[in-house]
């Protein structure tokens, strides 16, 4: 698991450093299973919790930059995660 903070990230000034508006609270296993692309403190947890421990702040960079190609109607953070190792 890495540990990169906000200010390492590419576009931490286009993410939402908030929960949007009609975002609830935590909810549990749905939570753990959708990602929110727009708030920042999700992708920053994806991406930390994705990639090794060793990965390099280029590693970060690429990893956000396939999240934005993802198609936008995808959520689900297993299908992120397939699309980014498949792109990689």
């Amino acid at each position: 698991m890495a540990n990169f903070k906000k200010g390492q990230m590419l576009f931490e000034d286009q993410y939402k450093w908030r929960r949007d508006k009609g975002d609830g609270p935590y909810i549990g296993k749905i939570d753990r299973d959708r990602l929110d692309r727009d708030e920042g403190y999700e992708v920053l947890d994806f991406a930390n919790a994705s990639l090794i421990d060793t990965a390099s702040l280029e590693s970060l960079h690429k990893f956000e930059r396939l999240i934005k190609r993802v198609p936008s109607n995808e959520v689900m953070k297993v299908k992120i995660l397939d699309f980014i190792k498949s792109n990689w």
